[in-house]
């Protein structure tokens, strides 16, 4: 009678301390993608890994992708004008400011690269 043995699955290509490294090494430069982080892995260890291994690592260390939000720039003469505004309404009271319906919330950045969600 013989009986099937379960296996355990692939076995990892790093250890749980090169996981450390990969995932602290991504912390040092938040820029660098997951490719760079494979090539810098395989120049400090001599073991070659492939990005997909390098982004499982990382969300298994709490990274993840994110994408810059895509927004209008301000420009120099949208930037003059709330300027503008601003100083004529810095007297205004909370009277003055009970009479006005702010409808469109949106929000403006002055550089595209913002990160905020």
């Amino acid at each position: 009678m013989c009986s099937r043995r379960h296996g355990r699955g692939r076995v990892r290509s790093t250890t749980p301390a090169e996981d450390i490294y990969i995932v602290l090494s991504a912390k040092r430069n938040r820029c660098t993608t997951a490719q760079q982080v494979a090539n810098q892995f395989l120049a400090a260890s001599g073991k070659q890994i492939s990005r997909n291994t390098v982004a499982r690592r990382l969300r298994g260390g709490g990274l993840y992708a994110r994408r810059p939000v895509v927004c209008v720039k301000l420009t120099r003469q949208h930037r003059t004008a709330r300027l503008q505004w601003c100083r004529e309404h810095h007297n205004w009271t909370e009277q003055d400011w009970e009479c006005v319906l702010f409808s469109d919330e949106s929000r403006f950045r002055l550089s595209s690269d913002c990160r905020r969600n």
